[in-house]
Order: C-alpha cells, then sequence, then structure tokens
C-alpha cells in the first residue's frame, strides 16, 4: 500500500509566468508609462504655477452690481485731448447729460449699455502679466475706453478697455484685476463722445399733426394729403414734391451737437423764421442762422434752452427755402409782357 501511495502521488506544483506580467515589461509599454507619468508631472507643475486669477472659477460676472443701482456713467477716451462724457439718471429714471443742463440723453441706449455690461461674465484670462495690460491699451494710464459706474455712495465698478483682437470683441479688464480678458464689446457701445449719446427725438414732430408751416412771405396749408401756397397768385402753382419735402424735413429733423450758449453767426446770411402750427393747438417756432466760420447752422427752437447744431444734410430743402422756391411758373408767367 506504502508503495502504491508513493508511485502515484502528485509531484510538487512549479510556478508558470502570467502572459500580462510579460507584456508589460515589453518596450512599447513602458515607454508609454513613462509617458503618462511625464504628461502628469507637467500638469501638476502647470497648476502649481498657475496665478491666482487664472484659478478662478470661470463665467462669474466681470463687475458685481445691479444696473438699479447705477446712477452716474463716465466713460473717457485714452488718448491726449479725448472727450469724457457724464451721463446721469434723475429721479423717475430720465437719463441726462449735466454739462448740457440736464439735456435727454437717448434713454434705450443708456439702459442697454448698463444690461450689456451686467450680463458680461469673466472668462478664462487672455493674459496676466503688466506687459500684456500695456500691449493690450489696457493699463491704468495707456488704454482705448475707461468706464465707470457710479452709485449713491461711490464708484461701483471700473471697467478699462483696449484694443479690439476681432469684429465687436474688445480686450478688457476691471480696474481691481490684473487679468486681461476677452470680452463681448465693440468701441461704439462704449463711445466717449457726448454727441453719440444726445436724444436724436428731441426736434421730431408727427407729421400727422402738421398743419401749416409758415415762413417771412409764405404759408403751406394742409389740404387732405396735398398742400396749398396760402394767398398764391394768379400765376403761382405749388411744387408738391418740393413743399412735401420741406413738411417732411420738419417733421425729422435731426442735428449734430448741442450748444449751451448762442455760438457765433453769420451776419451775412439771413436767417430763417419758421413756424409749425399742429393739430392739438400747440405751435413750433424756429430760428436757423448760418455759423461762423463754418458749413453748419444753428437752431432755436422756443422750447429748448439750448442751441443745436446742425448740418447741410439736416435741413435738406430748408436750405434757402423762400417762396419763389415753392411754386413753379405757369405758361402764361414764361411769355414775356407786352410792354418788353
Amino acid at each position: 500500500m506504502a508503495s502504491l501511495f508513493k508511485d502515484t502521488a502528485t509531484p510538487q506544483s512549479v510556478p508558470v509566468a502570467l502572459s500580462w506580467q510579460h507584456d508589460l515589461r515589453t518596450p512599447l509599454v513602458i515607454g508609454l508609462i513613462g509617458l503618462l507619468a511625464l504628461q502628469l508631472l507637467l500638469a501638476l507643475g502647470q497648476s502649481l504655477n498657475t496665478s491666482p486669477t487664472r484659478a478662478g472659477a470661470p463665467r462669474t460676472p466681470l463687475l458685481a452690481f445691479q444696473p438699479e443701482q447705477v446712477t452716474a456713467i463716465r466713460i473717457e477716451g485714452g488718448e491726449a485731448g479725448a472727450e469724457a462724457v457724464r451721463i446721469e439718471r434723475r429721479t423717475g429714471g430720465a437719463w441726462v447729460l449735466g454739462e448740457l443742463g440736464d439735456f435727454p440723453v437717448a434713454e434705450a441706449k443708456a439702459d442697454q449699455l448698463l444690461t450689456t455690461l451686467a450680463a458680461l461674465k469673466r472668462p478664462l484670462p487672455a493674459a496676466t502679466s503688466a506687459e500684456a495690460q500695456t500691449r493690450f491699451k489696457v493699463a491704468e494710464q495707456d488704454f482705448k475706453r475707461r468706464v465707470t459706474l457710479e452709485g449713491a455712495s461711490g464708484a461701483v465698478g471700473t471697467l478699462i478697455l483696449g484694443e479690439t483682437p476681432r469684429f465687436k470683441r474688445l480686450f478688457g479688464r476691471p480696474a481691481d484685476d490684473a487679468a486681461v480678458y476677452e470680452l463681448d464689446l465693440a468701441l461704439a457701445d462704449v463711445s466717449n463722445r457726448r454727441a453719440d449719446w444726445l436724444d436724436p427725438t428731441q426736434l421730431r414732430v408727427d407729421l400727422a399733426q402738421i398743419q401749416t408751416v409758415s415762413g417771412a412771405d409764405w404759408r403751406l396749408e394742409r389740404d387732405g394729403e396735398q398742400w396749398k401756397l396760402a394767398n398764391a397768385g394768379e400765376n403761382e402753382s405749388l411744387n408738391q414734391e418740393i413743399a412735401r419735402n420741406v413738411v417732411r424735413t420738419l417733421a425729422t429733423l435731426g442735428y449734430r451737437d448741442v450748444f449751451t450758449e448762442t455760438p457765433p453767426l453769420d451776419a451775412t446770411v439771413p436767417a430763417l423764421d419758421l413756424k409749425l402750427e399742429l393739430s392739438d393747438g400747440a405751435t413750433r417756432t424756429y430760428r436757423i442762422a448760418k455759423l461762423a466760420n463754418s458749413e453748419d447752422y444753428a437752431l432755436q427752437d422756443g422750447i429748448h434752452a439750448q442751441v443745436f447744431k446742425l448740418s447741410v444734410y439736416d435741413l435738406g430743402e430748408l436750405v434757402g427755402v423762400a417762396r419763389a422756391k415753392l411754386f413753379v411758373a405757369t405758361a402764361s408767367d414764361e411769355r414775356p409782357a407786352a410792354s418788353e
């Protein structure tokens, strides 16, 4: 029995190397493991060298303010001698230019600017160095625009804007942030020219309400869809096209700027006095005179304390309008008189 067990005993097991352990020792796998380790080391080093600004969570508000808390917007240009404009909000929400005697501002444009600025999010920075601030024109003393939002107790936010990297995009940064960001803004949205903020509707009148337009020696009267010349002579026939152009120009009158005082005028060019009578009983009076040493004109309307600056393009048919310009001669008027 003992021999039987001895003959049938199983020999001692010998360890067998697994196939995957052999594969791990191949040059290809060893190289890939080394490359992965190198990438992990580079990522760790980059995270340790990242500035605190870059490490911040992206897409947070760029300027922390609420549009309703802003009482004034100041926009400065960075070039030498550049204009600066300050838009102020009065009680009730109306925006005005205080330096022009509280002349009305285009309210929708001012409100839109605040809405746009409040919606700006903080993206990942384009740069963080002081050298980059100068290069992108967003340095403290070297910039394209500086927008300061004021509240009841002082500034609530300041945005410094610089170069344009592409269409409707600007480099910019909050004044208290060293990082430079690429923002969804256009330079035209933050104009520092006061003329760009004036309410363009201040001289406009509803065309349908205009009943009469009078000059020094002529008077146009509405006649249904047409116009007639009051006290027209036998040989005077009103030019309807010119009459309609005159009335349409007065209804949609535009202007370029505003003066707080009457500017020097050209005394050699007679002034044009006009009066409009409206269907609601109101009247408008205009005095239009040529500016001295300029191709532009000044207009006083009897409503505003300010004087408007108009170009020849704003005035259109009103330049040199007179009775003789409003009518066309008849055939009998063109024949020579018998005495001649």
